[in-house]
């Protein structure tokens, strides 16, 4: 065999790896975007299911328009998981999470500060900020 058809057949053989590598590339994408359409998951279901039942109807409903809107799913996940670390700890025992402890939630993550709206008799509102 001359050096010009040792270099062929390791050129043939390299230019196959690199078509294997990119088909599995191709691939997996392909998955990944199957995974991106699929249906919510079981694990969706039962997110769902463990906020029904420690949160009350209205805070579960609030919590839920947050899950929806895109915006606010960052939050929404985040008000998920600090409720499940209070069940982890043992806090939400014989207990349910209000709709104002659900926006508490929602003002800290989203870092809002308090404020006090004061509205007298012939005067306009006045918002007091306490930072």
């Amino acid at each position: 065999m001359t050096t010009d058809d040792e270099l062929e057949k390791i050129r043939q053989k390299k230019a196959q790896e690199l078509l294997e590598i990119a088909n599995q590339r191709k691939q997996r994408m392909e998955e990944l975007k199957q995974s991106e359409q699929a249906p919510p998951s079981v694990e969706e279901k039962d997110k769902i299911a463990l906020m029904q039942f420690f949160l009350v109807p209205e805070a579960f409903e609030y919590w839920a328009d947050l899950n929806d809107n895109p915006n606010k799913r960052p939050t929404a996940e985040t008000i998920f998981k600090n409720v499940l670390y209070m069940i982890k700890i043992g806090f939400l025992e014989e207990k349910q999470i209000t709709r104002i402890g659900i926006k508490r939630l929602e003002r800290d993550i989203e870092g809002i500060p308090p404020s006090i709206t004061i509205k007298r008799k012939g005067e306009k509102k006045k918002t007091v900020n306490s930072n």
